[in-house]
């Protein structure tokens, strides 16, 4: 796996994702990407190669898409964890490859996926902290298809469609609204940022927000109530 090698930082968070672009055209030989530590590899599919790395459905490899990304090597790491921080090889066999050094931070801003139920034609506000040091960065919320991620809106937008943006700076919480809440809004939509370089750029993926829309609000009303009615029942009898 030769080739000149440049290295660039990455910060993540635990419990959060981040999608690592390695810019290079891949020119038709195998695209990998290999934690150091353990020469343990991922490659994209080919018939050629047997990935080496267990890594529990956390790490994918495709060939990016769009404009500016096309037939660049996009690493999807999810879910990581502090023992996932070391240096990795991204990069295309025989031909080049980028070094990059990936750094994992615990921050109380980012514990996990969490769920947020809207409600069909009315309006679901979804909140995010986010760390201190990306305070004056742009933020992103972002929809997540397939393998892939697409911009919903931005914090430079303010508005787009059925959704605005603010972002509380003092609080570290951005939160988008989204207006007549309809049943294809549903789906799982992360909070993030664009952190861009020469060699690698990357997406960090800080929050992930399960996005359930439902038409039933009032079934889910009396369901309360009733249980409410019969816990009072059950405490006077």
């Amino acid at each position: 796996l030769a080739g000149p090698a440049a290295c660039f930082d990455v910060i993540g968070y635990s419990r959060g994702s981040i999608i690592i672009y390695c810019y290079n055209k891949l020119s038709g030989n195998d695209g990998y990407f290999c934690k150091e530590s353990t020469n343990q590899c991922v490659f994209l599919e080919t018939d050629q190669k047997q990935n080496s790395w267990d890594h529990g459905g956390r790490v994918s490899l495709t060939c990016g898409s769009g404009y500016y990304f096309s037939g660049h090597l996009r690493v999807y790491y999810r879910d990581l964890s502090l023992e996932d921080a070391g240096t990795y090889r991204c990069g295309e066999t025989g031909v080049w490859n980028h070094t990059v050094n990936l750094r994992v931070k615990t921050d109380p801003c980012c514990l996990g996926p969490k769920t947020v139920i809207g409600y069909l034609g009315e309006t679901v506000t979804i909140s995010c902290s986010y760390p201190e040091e990306f305070q004056t960065n742009t933020k992103t919320f972002y929809k997540l298809h397939g393998q892939y991620v697409s911009t919903v809106i931005r914090t430079r937008d303010t508005q787009k469609g059925r959704f605005s943006i603010s972002d509380n700076r003092r609080s570290r919480v951005v939160s988008v609204r989204i207006s007549d809440v309809r049943e294809d809004d549903g789906g799982v939509y992360y909070c993030g940022g664009w952190i861009e370089a020469v060699e690698v750029s990357y997406l960090l993926l800080y929050t992930e927000i399960h996005l359930q829309v439902s038409g039933e609000k009032l079934k889910v009303l009396l369901k309360i109530i009733i249980s409410c009615f019969k816990l009072d029942k059950t405490v006077f009898l």
